[in-house]
């Protein structure tokens, strides 16, 4: 096999798993869910999920969405409703239509006048792996 051929080769596997890294993940709206997301590049959460998303890179509640488990995300933006601790090692916004119940760990964290929240705030350096 010729070095071009390899070379062409292994740019479209790379190509192709980087690619595969961004589709993003959608739970719809009549959509409800049991078990647990892992590794998911981008999630937007407008049904049910009855579980955790163990990690994420971003991670957006819609307003019909809610999720009753544990979050562990770079970036989360909620519109709807969370029952569990939320972890964000970026930042963590909680839009004015969003409620929380839970514990949050976050570097950075917005709360919009009419968001509802309940439960303890932890500032400061998080990763994935802290519980």
């Amino acid at each position: 096999m010729s070095n071009e051929l390899m070379a062409a080769k292994l740019a479209n596997k790379r190509n192709k798993s980087s690619a595969e890294q961004t589709i993003p993940t959608l739970i719809g709206k009549d959509c409800v869910i049991h078990g647990n997301i892992n590794h998911a590049y981008a999630i937007r959460v407008e049904g049910t999920l009855m579980g955790d998303v163990v990690e994420a890179g971003s991670l957006i509640i819609g307003e019909s969405g809610v999720i009753n488990g544990n979050v562990k995300a770079k970036t989360v933006i909620i519109f709807g409703h969370i029952n569990g601790d939320v972890s964000a090692t970026d930042s963590i916004e909680i839009k004015n239509s969003g409620k929380v119940s839970g514990k949050l760990s976050t570097q950075i964290l917005a709360v919009e006048r009419g968001a509802v929240y309940d439960g303890k705030i932890v500032m400061g350096h998080v990763s994935m792996d802290s519980e």
